[in-house]
């Protein structure tokens, strides 16, 4: 069994993540404050992936993109290749003007 692994945070830090908890309208976003929150507050990190239904693994890695980066590592990174195309298809659009 790893060791027991928290994230100590500052005030200024803690109240940073519950802002940006309370604010944020992206869940995942959400979730990985809830994470490191929760961490804070010294839960195990088996505990915080049964309450975020996440799984350990994924649990550790963004304890380790805050560590790195604070509140910037919990930001989604580009995907690379082709970027998701935005609308209603042109095969739509031409079956709704009929």
């Amino acid at each position: 069994m790893p060791p027991a692994r928290y994230i100590r945070l500052s005030p200024t830090e803690v109240s940073a993540l519950e802002t940006l908890y309370r604010h944020t309208k992206d869940a995942d976003l959400r979730t990985r404050c809830q994470m490191i929150l929760l961490s804070a507050q010294e839960y195990s990190v088996a505990d915080i992936a049964n309450l975020t239904l996440f799984d350990q693994d994924t649990v550790l890695f963004w304890f380790t993109h805050y560590e790195a980066d604070g509140l910037a590592g919990l930001e989604d990174r580009p995907h690379p290749g082709r970027p998701p195309k935005s609308g209603r298809s042109r095969s739509t659009d031409s079956a709704r003007s009929r």
